[in-house]
C-alpha cells in the first residue's frame, strides 16, 4: 500500500489534472477502487475548444453546457454576469443565443501577453450565418496554481463569410 500511495502522490504532485485517476486503496481484508480527482492545468486553447464544443451540442444538455462555460469563467466575470441562473439566461438570450448549436468554428490569437490571451473566434451557425466573437482569457490562480479563466466575451457580430 505504501508503494501505491507514494506512486499516487508522485503522479499527483507532477500533474494538475481535471481527469479522474483511479487508484486502489488496500485494507487488511479487501481491496477497493477509489476515484481521486486532481486538477490539470489546461491551456487557454484547451479551454476555448472545450467551451465551443459544448456550444456545438448545447441543446443536447443545456445544463452541462452552462456548467462548463460557467466553470471556466473568471471570478470577476462571474460577479458581473452571475449568479449562474442569470448567466444561463444570458447565454440563451440575444445576441449570445446566435451561437447555440453552432455548426463549426475557427479561432486565432489576436493578442497575447503573460497575463491575457485574446482569441478571435469565427462561428458558422445552424442557419448558415457567420459571426465573429472576441474571447478573452486572464491568468489567475485556481487552487493556488496558475490557470486560465474567461474574463470577457464580445457580443457576436455578423461578418460576410468563411471560418
Amino acid at each position: 500500500m505504501a508503494k501505491k500511495l507514494l506512486l499516487f502522490l508522485l503522479i499527483a504532485s507532477c500533474t494538475s489534472t481535471n481527469d479522474v485517476l483511479p487508484i486502489e486503496a488496500e485494507s487488511n481484508t479487501q481491496t477497493t477502487t477509489t476515484e481521486v480527482f486532481a486538477k490539470q492545468s489546461l491551456t487557454s486553447q484547451d479551454i476555448l475548444i472545450e467551451i465551443f464544443n459544448v456550444y456545438k451540442t448545447f441543446s443536447d444538455n443545456p445544463m452541462k453546457a452552462v456548467d462548463t462555460i460557467w466553470n471556466y469563467a473568471h471570478e470577476d466575470n462571474k460577479e458581473a454576469t452571475g449568479p449562474k441562473e442569470r448567466f444561463a439566461t444570458m447565454l440563451v438570450s440575444e445576441p449570445y443565443d446566435s451561437i447555440i448549436d453552432l455548426k463549426d468554428y475557427s479561432y486565432e490569437i489576436i493578442f497575447e501577453s503573460e497575463e491575457n490571451i485574446h482569441y478571435e473566434v469565427k462561428v458558422l451557425t445552424q442557419n448558415n450565418n457567420y459571426f465573429v466573437i472576441t474571447w478573452v482569457f486572464q491568468k489567475t490562480l485556481c487552487d493556488e496554481k496558475p490557470c486560465w479563466r474567461t474574463i470577457g466575451v464580445s457580443q457576436p457580430e455578423y461578418f460576410d463569410s468563411g471560418i
